[in-house]
């Protein structure tokens, strides 16, 4: 394990207000998060920040969004000169319902109503990672190494780092956490998957400036830091090996994974002090052996203690957990429950699944079996072949390529909004709580016509949701 020394100081806030814990645990899970919602009321809030969502309960709304998606749909978007002159990967909506959009040739800001207000082009880059904004700013990587900031107003750089001499073309999420940014970077490292980014960038939000760098014990894949306190991060390399970190870079504890895997997914937190985390079975190269049957090989969901990485329970996934799930209140359900996507993409005949765990035991609770993959590749991307080869044959990518499935994203009321690689953005419930989602009760969808990258996930505000499909934006409102 390699982390380089600190480049500069990096001012922590305290976790605990003085006095605050007197004669409690100040470490319980409970108190833990009590005390970060407390200190975030303080700040200004948007309502679906970066793509998983706000901190801390990333992945779930305190709003509302239309169910019937299939009848509220207010206004959508795809590049002006045809769908498929661009790749579209995530969404992050601020206080004003406006939305920004990553899309490979730029970052993109529209208002409530759809009208476009700023673009911000990165070409020969591209962009490929959810956005984050934060404090005015627009957070955003790029696949020539780089790292940069942009006045939310009007896209216009306010500074730009170089952190390595690429960034994968994988999709994940850049993510801040007080004043400090985080990025994967350097895409050299040997993985069972090939190239892979190799290490997590820490930047002072601020300026830009690099404050540090870790290396963990395998390279990372749709890299994705979530925050269970004031003062640290956690993660899972594509083993599904979990790890936590201080703000200052500084390991605190590392557990699981399975050695020679890989998945497309990534880590989750709850409110209850857990840290989640998936892994396939199966090494890459076993996949290959499946090309004439419907790949089913099993995946395992992990929940670990976020204070010291003890293991709580482990549940079987019966398809490959290749997406980042949520985990809050679902509808019709008590407690606390876990949202996986489960799905082994790009394979013509493989089904995929959303599958619901109670967060504290790893009990099943509810299933939805969603499409099957009909054609040779994902919804779009067949289609998108030739103009985007066109576009971007300097790129590293020139199809989205993506998971099974979009992140899944949690109403207040428990509702599942996700995307589907066939084309569908779902909303699900399990109204009567017989353990099966379906029917027009419990099944809403609307047809985008092309497959969802993992980084893409359902922005919720106020009686809104906007998602992105791997070339086009929607907007549903009541």
């Amino acid at each position: 394990m390699y982390r380089t020394a600190l480049l500069g100081t990096l001012p922590l806030a305290l976790a605990v207000v003085a006095g605050e814990c007197e004669g409690q645990d100040c470490d319980s899970p409970s108190n833990i998060f009590l005390q970060t919602a407390h200190h975030r009321k303080r700040e200004e809030k948007y309502h679906w920040p970066s793509g998983r969502g706000r901190f801390p309960y990333f992945a779930v709304s305190e709003n509302n969004a239309p169910f019937h998606v299939n009848d509220s749909l207010a206004w959508s978007w795809h590049h002006p000169d045809g769908r498929f002159h661009t790749l579209t990967y995530g969404t992050a909506v601020d206080n004003d319902l406006n939305v920004y959009l990553t899309c490979a040739d730029a970052m993109r800001k529209f208002d409530k109503d759809g009208n476009l207000l700023w673009e911000h082009n990165c070409m020969p880059a591209n962009f490929m990672n959810a956005p984050v904004i934060d404090q005015g700013m627009v957070y955003i990587s790029d696949t020539k190494g780089g790292v940069r900031a942009l006045d939310m107003k009007d896209g216009k750089r306010i500074w730009h780092t170089n952190v390595s001499e690429t960034i994968g073309q994988d999709n994940g999420f850049n993510m801040v956490h007080k004043g400090v940014l985080f990025s994967a970077a350097d895409w050299t490292a040997d993985s069972p998957q090939g190239p892979a980014n190799k290490y997590v960038k820490a930047l002072n939000a601020t300026t830009g400036d690099l404050l540090w760098s870790y290396q963990p014990d395998m390279p990372i894949w749709n890299f994705l830091a979530l925050f269970p306190d004031e003062s640290s991060l956690v993660f899972q390399d594509m083993t599904g090996k979990a790890y936590r970190l201080s703000l200052e870079g500084k390991l605190m504890w590392k557990a699981g994974g399975l050695p020679g895997t890989w998945t497309d997914g990534g880590a989750a937190l709850g409110p209850n002090g857990l840290m989640y985390t998936v892994n396939n079975n199966h090494p890459p190269d076993k996949m290959q052996n499946l090309l004439k049957d419907p790949p089913t090989l099993p995946g395992t969901l992990s929940a670990y203690d976020v204070r010291d990485g003890s293991l709580k329970w482990r549940a079987t996934t019966p398809r490959p957990p290749n997406n980042a799930p949520a985990v809050g209140k679902v509808y019709g359900w008590d407690g606390l429950s876990v949202v996986i996507p489960v799905c082994q993409q790009v394979y013509p005949g493989a089904t995929c699944d959303v599958n619901v765990y109670d967060a504290n035991t790893g009990e099943p609770r509810w299933v939805f079996h969603g499409p099957t993959q009909k054609g040779l590749m994902q919804a779009g991307d067949l289609e998108g072949l030739a103009t985007r080869d066109a576009i971007f044959s300097d790129s590293q990518r020139v199809v989205c390529l993506p998971n099974g499935w979009s992140a899944p994203s949690l109403t207040a009321d428990g509702t599942v909004f996700v995307g589907s690689e066939e084309g569908p953005i779902f909303a699900l419930r399990d109204a009567d709580g017989d353990g099966r989602v379906l029917g027009e009760l419990e099944v809403s969808s609307f047809d985008t016509s092309g497959a969802f990258s993992g980084s893409s996930s359902a922005a919720i505000g106020p009686q809104m949701m906007a998602i992105a499909s791997c070339d086009s934006l929607f907007v549903f409102k009541a």
